[in-house]
């Protein structure tokens, strides 16, 4: 065993798990001055009770300290970054494998609910020679049209995802440097989008479609970074993203209402609406309406600038808007894994901290919120409470 792999191991766990090196110490029955010099790899020894102390306390397996987790090894990620800077990068990368990490860990513990997958191919994807724009607007066509969505508005962008490809969905607290992430583990066969947790909701459901567009293509195996130079698979997924949030059938349809006609022409307040319609940004819908002729480049510069909440605040939805940035700041764990670790909680499997890190709470809130629930964890399994005294029952039986 290699103790400064150990070391690290234990180190980067304890950061993870918010604790300094005194309060981890503590809960481990050790001393500070013990700690620091097996996290720095300067014992010659450390024991397995040791060991299993710094497990216990920090809310993980033995296996993750002694041998590091395959997870992360494996796991491939597509990120929307911009301007991506490596020390945030690597921040969202970690919540990320955090979440992946638990989902692996509650296979082992028999949790039920493992992810299902829609196999491959149920939904054919348009010619790969066809204009980048005409394949982002025919897939985006047979998403609605397997989901019988119409060109009706969508209300909820990661259940969509879900129903359609069986994934997990998430909102995490990222860095603002990261729009969204596409996670797959291929050993487990299983795949988590997440987006940041933000005040701009437009942008939460813009990130989650686009995502979407990348796992149908299957594209995102490499970071993508958000500059001058995007990719042509980044481009493809944002006209993806924009179709299917805002159909063209379902602009026309909305337009026709002579109410909102205004002579032929599209002014700001009747784009406003058509963007609270759709739930979509203002430069979206003006892309559409671009695209589709109703205004010239020369109307877009013009109409482009402000933003969701000024345009909501002009036009009699301030007070709604407001509540929606409330909800698209807050942390949303994905729903299968939540279950599954609440399950693992009850029977004593898990600590309160997996919980916490799932819900972006505190562990003592989290742990209120579920006693209120009425949801105990089960008297402790005392076959892990002593690890030194099994192994060394285990080797008295062998002489």
């Amino acid at each position: 065993m290699d103790l400064v792999l150990v070391g690290e191991r234990i180190r980067r766990e304890r950061e993870r798990a918010g604790l300094n090196q005194r309060e981890l110490a503590t809960r481990a029955q050790l001393s500070q001055p013990t700690l620091t010099r097996i996290e720095n790899g300067a014992r010659s020894n450390v024991t397995l009770a040791e060991l299993d102390r710094l497990a216990v306390a920090l809310d993980i397996p033995v296996r993750l300290l002694t041998s590091g987790d395959p997870v992360r090894q494996r796991v491939q990620i597509a990120a929307r970054m911009n301007e991506v800077v490596e020390a945030e990068r690597e921040a969202a990368l970690r919540h990320t494998l955090e979440v992946l990490e638990l989902d692996a860990r509650l296979d082992k513990l028999g949790a039920r609910a493992t992810q299902q997958r829609k196999p491959e191919g149920l939904l054919p994807l348009p010619d790969q020679h066809l204009p980048r724009e005409q394949q982002a607007r025919d897939l985006a066509h047979r998403v609605r049209a397997a989901l019988n969505l119409s060109c009706a508005p969508i209300a909820d962008v990661d259940e969509l995802i879900e129903q359609l490809t069986g994934v997990d969905t998430a909102v995490l607290d990222l860095p603002k440097t990261a729009d969204g992430f596409t996670a797959t583990d291929p050993a487990r066969e299983t795949t988590l989008i997440a987006v940041r947790a933000c005040d701009v909701p437009e942008r939460q459901r813009f990130s989650f479609a686009h995502e979407l567009g990348h796992l149908l293509w299957d594209d995102g195996a490499q970071v993508h970074e958000l500059d001058d130079g995007r990719t042509p698979g980044e481009k493809r997924a944002d006209a993806f993203a924009r179709h299917l949030l805002a159909p063209e059938e379902g602009i026309k349809a909305w337009l026709s209402n002579e109410h909102f006609s205004e002579r032929g022409r599209v002014y700001e307040r009747t784009a406003a609406l058509l963007a609270r319609h759709f739930r979509v940004s203002f430069p979206v819908i003006l892309i559409q309406l671009e695209s589709m002729a109703l205004i010239t480049a020369e109307q877009k510069k013009e109409l482009w600038g402000p933003t969701g909440a000024q345009l909501a605040q002009r036009y009699g939805w301030g007070p709604a808007y407001e509540q929606e940035q409330e909800a698209a700041q807050a942390v949303r764990a994905p729903r299968r894994i939540l279950e599954r670790a609440v399950e693992a909680y009850r029977q004593n499997l898990i600590g309160v901290r997996a919980l916490a890190m799932l819900e972006g709470r505190r562990p003592e809130e989290a742990e209120a919120k579920l006693r209120e629930a009425g949801i105990i964890p089960n008297p402790p399994n005392l076959k892990r409470a002593n690890l030194s005294r099994l192994v060394a029952r285990g080797l008295a039986k062998d002489e």
